[in-house]
């Protein structure tokens, strides 16, 4: 049984507890610090510690003496000047801020450029760039140029070493063997000679994020042998109205006037039909009806095909052939050339007609649903060779796209006297165009080399023009070292050449000199027979020699210069001023310059004699730094044109050391010398008779 005193300690203090004084609360007591429960065994005790001093502690300023200091004058003050001082500072920064943003410089602008607004391109004709096949194994081909060829340069080849991103391959489908690929038997298949899908599937692959394939796209006309021509001849449907016929007799009228280009009718008799059928080129290649339907789902079927296996881009040949109209009849007489050759008439109904420019929107389409990712844009190219306002119908018509390029020459005209002025006014012609980009080749398969033309001694500056032009190059294989013309082959392997008043394109088509490797250049096997003679010149002129002999002052790195230099912003989507010297009008000179970036200044000499000039008419600054010359030196560190050319070359006290023949180019400034003094500097010293490219680089507005 417990204490009873001990009950009545515990009921006291449970009541002690449970019914505090007010002053006993520790809320109200300021003595009161602590309160501790302490326990031992089965008693509880309360432990109150209180403060030492027993005097009472500050709890803060009450209501009314608080009211006392916000009515101070002093005290309002200050918060009215802290008030005022807050807005301010706030004003002040929001002030800065928009004087930042309006006056700081803003980033340049970047148009959203695609790959095919930025790469270089390299055109190989396949059946003249590199032979793989090997003595004792049968394989179709020999002498001939192949796909696995193409390959072999690939990894760390000669596409690596130019610089080109882009590869345009030439008609390499299965053909009937008569126009070197442009007859095709099968728009789905490889020609054996040159290789096999498989071929095409293993170039994908080896050049997938590395290079973008452009391959031909011929949808104005097949091979008589194709099984689309065979089942027309024979009215068997669908296939029946796939080709142009129209009614005639044999050896009768033909249904029009209308001329193939290559002269003579475009109109042939088919004796199985009895009916005649257009080819606008030769007899062998007989038009596709592009207004049937089916014919058009056919070729769409063909893009896609190959869109499938990753091509990026495709060239539609002869796109200006595409359709005709047959309701006109016969075309007007022109006035000029022979009767029955192509230029004797006015080919309006023939050529560049709505239903073409149709025909591209609708392949357009086709490759911009396959373009469904960025980084996946596909390419439309055309060459025409018309005038501007109908080439401008070949990009858009009813607001609709079609090419995405038209490629076409900065040069027409190859007469040497006037050549600077030609290309200035051929380039405000046809390039000064931001929108309408162009693509800028020298030659082709079809065309005479431009070597040839004009002469290697000119390469390089028309290099440098093409290169650096608004817009892309597209460079045909062999360009990059000047390989000229060479010898047709006997019998000639172009069927063209067979007709009357046609050039024999064997010449523009000869294989690609490599070494000086006899007999073959490195083309193909010593003892295999190219299909094709080799140039004259491949024993000096080739891919070798120009790796290992002077290599700096090469066509060939003159080639790889410019094509680095044309991936800076200026040169890619820069404004485009083009001219000729006031004083001298066989001096050409170019500007191009994007906003925000350092512009560019192009100085091509075409004449024979040396000139001076400071460029003031080019509007640049006094600064300049030399970033390309054609001969392969550079003048280090920054030059100053503030001080005027001299225009008497012998007034300029040009130092005996500098050897320096007539041909030379002068780009003339002074700047000190360490001595002290000022000193005439030439900025070209030619090797052998190359004429000189110069391009300096500034920051003029």
């Amino acid at each position: 049984m417990a204490d009873e005193s001990t009950v009545d300690e515990k009921a006291q203090l449970k009541a002690e507890l449970a019914e505090p004084a007010v002053d006993d609360d520790p809320k109200f007591n300021d003595n009161v610090e602590n309160a501790k429960f302490l326990t031992n065994g089965g008693d509880v005790k309360v432990e109150v510690e209180t403060s030492s001093s027993g005097g009472a502690s500050f709890t803060g300023l009450g209501k009314e003496e608080l009211l006392q200091y916000a009515n101070d004058p002093f005290w309002k003050k200050v918060r009215v000047i802290l008030f005022i001082l807050f807005w301010v500072g706030w004003i002040a920064m929001l002030a800065a801020a928009i004087v930042i943003i309006v006056l700081a410089p803003r980033c340049p602008h970047r148009p959203d450029l695609k790959w095919y607004d930025k790469q270089a391109s390299y055109q190989v004709y396949p059946k003249s760039f590199k032979d793989t096949n090997k003595p004792g194994k049968a394989e179709p081909g020999e002498g001939v140029g192949d796909l696995q060829g193409i390959i072999s340069e690939l990894e760390d080849g000669h596409f690596q070493d130019l610089g080109v991103e882009t590869l345009y391959i030439n008609s390499f489908y299965k053909s009937g063997g008569v126009d070197n690929g442009m007859d095709v038997v099968d728009y789905k298949d490889v020609e054996p000679s040159l290789g096999t899908l498989a071929h095409i599937r293993k170039l994908r692959k080896e050049t997938k994020d590395k290079m973008r394939l452009v391959v031909d796209f011929i949808p104005n006309h097949t091979s008589r042998n194709h099984t689309w021509f065979v089942s027309s001849q024979n009215k068997q449907d669908p296939y029946t109205d796939y080709y142009v016929w129209r009614p005639c007799t044999k050896g009768g009228a033909m249904p029009n006037n209308w001329l193939s280009v290559y002269g003579g009718s475009a109109w042939e008799y088919d004796d199985l039909r009895g009916e005649c059928y257009l080819h606008t080129f030769l007899k062998e290649q007989p038009d596709l009806n592009l207004m049937n339907e089916d014919v058009r789902k056919e070729m769409k079927d063909v893009l896609s095909f190959w869109l499938k296996e990753g091509i990026d881009g495709f060239h539609v040949r002869n796109a200006e052939y595409l359709v005709e109209n047959m309701t006109l009849g016969n075309e007007l007489a022109s006035g000029s050339g022979s009767v029955m050759t192509y230029e004797s008439l006015i080919h309006d109904h023939t050529t560049h007609q709505p239903e073409s420019f149709e025909l591209l929107q609708e392949w357009r389409a086709v490759l911009d649903t396959a373009a469904n990712k960025p980084g996946r844009e596909k390419a439309l190219i055309v060459t025409v060779d018309t005038d501007m306002n109908t080439t401008m119908k070949y990009y858009e018509t009813n607001g609709k796209s079609g090419a995405t390029y038209v490629r076409m020459s900065p040069i027409t005209n190859y007469d040497k006297n006037g050549l600077a002025t030609h290309l200035k006014d051929r380039i405000q012609e046809v390039a000064v165009d931001d929108v309408h980009r162009k693509i800028w080749m020298l030659d082709n398969e079809n065309l005479d080399r431009i070597a040839s033309l004009i002469g290697d001694e000119y390469m390089k500056a028309l290099l440098a023009v093409q290169i650096l032009l608004p817009g892309v190059s597209s460079s045909y294989y062999g360009d990059e070292i000047a390989m000229k013309n060479g010898v047709p082959a006997t019998p000639s392997k172009d069927p063209v050449s067979k007709l009357p008043g046609q050039k024999n394109r064997d010449a523009f088509r000869t294989p690609m000199q490599w070494s000086s490797e006899q007999p073959n250049a490195g083309f193909t096997d010593p003892t295999f027979m190219p299909w094709i003679p080799l140039g004259t010149n491949y024993k000096t002129n080739n891919v070798q020699h120009a790796k290992a002999y002077h290599s700096k002052h090469s066509i060939m790195n003159t080639f790889k210069q410019l094509v680095l230099l044309a991936s800076n912003e200026s040169i890619q989507f820069g404004k485009t001023v083009v001219s000729v010297l006031k004083d001298n009008n066989d001096v050409f000179w170019m500007t191009r310059k994007a906003e925000g970036f350092s512009g560019y200044l192009v100085i091509i000499n075409l004449g024979d004699s040396p000139f001076a000039s400071n460029f003031k008419e080019a509007k640049i600054s006094n600064t300049l730094m030399h970033v390309f010359h054609s001969d392969g030196d550079l003048i280090e560190g920054d030059m100053d044109l503030s001080k005027r050319a001299d225009t008497d070359l012998q007034a300029a006290n040009i130092p005996d050391k500098v050897d320096c023949p007539a041909e030379c180019l002068y780009l003339v400034w002074w700047r000190p010398a360490h001595h002290g003094s000022k000193i005439y500097i030439p900025l070209y010293q030619p090797l052998e008779e190359h004429l000189a490219a110069v391009v300096l680089t500034t920051t003029f507005s």
